[in-house]
């Protein structure tokens, strides 16, 4: 599962606190439940606005604490919302087996934003 959050100038300080809760908590009580036969957290984590920020791809921590601690850390980048370049970026470098995704499992991504892409008509599916 790859986790998009949108930290563009519309998404305030109060909302990005409830969005590192909200991250903290899915991360312990979900992803930390899954079977991780490879030993890695099959967690990746991007911040976008303008730009893409990757955090952290699929097999990069092995530990629950890692990952929160990655979280916590996170800076607020206030830009305009580019959706459509962070799923792009998601798809052709988050989900690639060289980044830890794995052929034989269905792909998740979840997108956190608080509204409209800079782009509509890119970002559609």
């Amino acid at each position: 599962m790859v986790v998009v959050l949108d930290t563009s100038i519309s998404v305030g300080w109060s909302d990005l606190d409830h969005i590192k809760s909200f991250l903290s908590h899915l991360t312990e009580h979900v992803i930390d439940n899954i079977n991780m036969d490879s030993g890695r957290i099959p967690l990746g984590l991007l911040t976008y606005s303008s730009t893409i920020y990757p955090l952290f791809n699929l097999s990069l921590f092995t530990s629950i604490d890692e990952v929160k601690l990655s979280i916590s850390s996170f800076n607020y980048t206030r830009a305009a919302t580019n959706t459509a370049a962070a799923l792009a970026y998601v798809r052709e470098a988050m989900m690639t087996p060289l980044a830890g995704a794995r052929d034989d499992v269905i792909k998740v991504v979840i997108v956190l934003t608080d509204g409209k892409s800079s782009d509509p008509r890119a970002t559609q599916v």
